[in-house]
């Protein structure tokens, strides 16, 4: 959901011949002088311009999930310990089709060792989801079914790769059409039409992860799906300064205007 400037001042820059740029505050920024000293602002046809800033705060939820499955069995022979290993496994990797996960979604890794007289052969598998109620169907499914012979981990909770940069690019396009709204206020009561952004700069880029609500001090260790869900998301704020060109009305504007 888009976030629309919130920023408590405006910075005007309206130049003319003798006039130099000012901060105007809130309450004088729609009638473009200074009641105060009553300093008329006279605008030089071949010298207008608007300055104004934006922000842009946009929040971005984990899109990927991941789940580790781990099996074992302890055996005197390996073979045997393999085969009982093999069947779960196979349970697992059908489940996994099931549910529409490809060979590229989720990866294998197996471990056989000796401890004394028995032979421990574990498997492990890591799934990937880009949806979280599958994930936490999968899940679910595979704990009833294999019970205690299987370890079935919370959702793990990470954005997709290239998704953080598309948010990069939104908040700052966002931030970007917020000024040029808040000119288009401005403009309009001066009587004038904002033209094409003659400068554009990005004052602040902020971009911070996790709402979390336990302390730092006492890390959780074994947090709830909603707090990985919330310790993964990701807010990221900007703010810009655009310099906009401004030009008389079209008399077709000023009549629509009327």
């Amino acid at each position: 959901m888009m976030s629309y400037n919130r920023a408590v001042r405006v910075f005007t820059d309206l130049k003319s011949q003798g006039t130099f740029p000012r901060e105007f505050t809130t309450e004088e920024k729609y009638v473009g002088v200074d009641s105060r000293q009553n300093d008329a602002v006279s605008i030089g046809a071949g010298d207008r311009h608007i300055v104004v800033t934006g922000v842009g705060e946009l929040t971005l939820q984990p899109d990927r999930f991941s789940l580790t499955i781990t099996c074992k069995s302890s055996k005197e022979n390996v073979q045997d310990a393999k085969n009982s290993v093999r069947r779960r496994l196979d349970y697992i990797v059908q489940t996994l089709k099931n549910y529409s996960l490809t060979e590229s979604d989720y990866r294998i890794y197996q471990h056989v060792q000796h401890s004394e007289s028995m032979v421990n052969v574990s498997c492990e598998i890591e799934a990937h989801f880009t949806d979280l109620n599958k994930c936490q169907s999968v899940s679910n499914l595979l704990a009833e079914k294999l019970g205690p012979g299987v370890t079935v981990s919370l959702p793990g909770c990470y954005h997709a790769r290239g998704s953080l940069d598309k948010l990069r690019r939104q908040i700052g396009m966002l931030a970007i059409h917020n000024a040029r709204q808040k000119a288009l206020e401005m403009a309009n009561i001066l009587h004038l039409a904002v033209g094409p952004a003659h400068q554009v700069q990005e004052i602040e880029a902020t971009e911070t992860q996790g709402i979390s609500d336990h302390s730092p001090e006492e890390p959780d260790l074994n947090p709830s799906i909603q707090q990985r869900i919330a310790d993964s998301t990701v807010s990221a704020f900007s703010k810009v300064s655009v310099c906009f060109m401004l030009k008389p009305k079209s008399k077709k504007s000023t009549k629509m205007s009327m």
